[in-house]
């Protein structure tokens, strides 16, 4: 697209990059959701039932908060040192979001009730139409948290009609990162995939990839756009 510069292009692929990084990490150290919970050993950590149905999402979740602190560095406002410092609770937002109560948050419950429970027994509309309109709810829901993220260390507030068609065009990718996940995987599941009950298998990793690199193709033409936008 016209206008995106290579430090654009650069902090657009960063997320994903940083992404398909903890994807093979994943597979290679074996984790479990049983192994994190053994790890942090903390009573404030609960993966539970939407950690099974749709553990696509924690990439998800470090997709965004990668982009978050790509924001951090590529705004103008406040100082440097001021968005480091706000960087802090930009990310505390995006991962209470995520985790609490128990994981997916208020991010995956409205997805899983707004696609009526089709997500998981189909029985208010096609399987494929439940996890694809749940999953885009949960996109979209993921998109106002790192909104408001984003709201606290970049500080270039104000109105114009490129930055409402922005962000019309951000959420719109962040739907459909979120049903081209949330289809995928069940998707991976329907060929008896266990994460996170068992470790990634290598037919697995590599399906998840190319999972998330999809789903997150519409998302890195915008946010280049909109870093280049942001500087032009």
């Amino acid at each position: 697209m016209a206008g995106i510069d290579r430090r654009a292009a650069i902090g657009a692929l960063a997320p994903l990059i940083v992404t398909l990084g903890a994807i093979i990490a994943t597979y290679a150290t074996g984790t479990t959701a049983r192994s994190i919970e053994t790890a942090v050993a903390s009573p404030y950590l609960i993966l539970g039932f939407f950690a099974e149905r749709f553990p696509a999402l924690a990439f998800a979740i470090v997709f965004v908060l990668v982009r978050v602190m790509v924001i951090a560095i590529l705004a103008h406002r406040p100082n440097i040192l001021i968005r480091l410092l706000l960087l802090i609770p930009a990310l505390a937002l995006v991962l209470a979001a995520a985790l609490y109560p128990t994981f997916g948050g208020i991010i995956a419950r409205p997805g899983f009730m707004g696609g009526g429970f089709s997500i998981l027994d189909a029985r208010i509309t096609g399987v494929d139409a439940g996890f694809l309109l749940g999953g885009a709810i949960s996109g979209v829901m993921l998109g106002l948290v790192t909104g408001l993220a984003r709201m606290i260390v970049d500080w270039s507030w104000g109105f114009t009609w490129g930055r409402l068609a922005r962000l019309i065009l951000a959420f719109i990718a962040y739907a459909a990162m979120g049903a081209v996940l949330a289809w995928g995987w069940a998707t991976l599941e329907q060929g008896n995939a266990l994460f996170p009950r068992a470790p990634l298998t290598l037919i697995e990793a590599v399906g998840l990839v190319g999972l998330v690199i999809v789903a997150t193709a519409p998302q890195i033409v915008v946010a280049a756009w909109s870093d280049a936008a942001r500087r032009g």
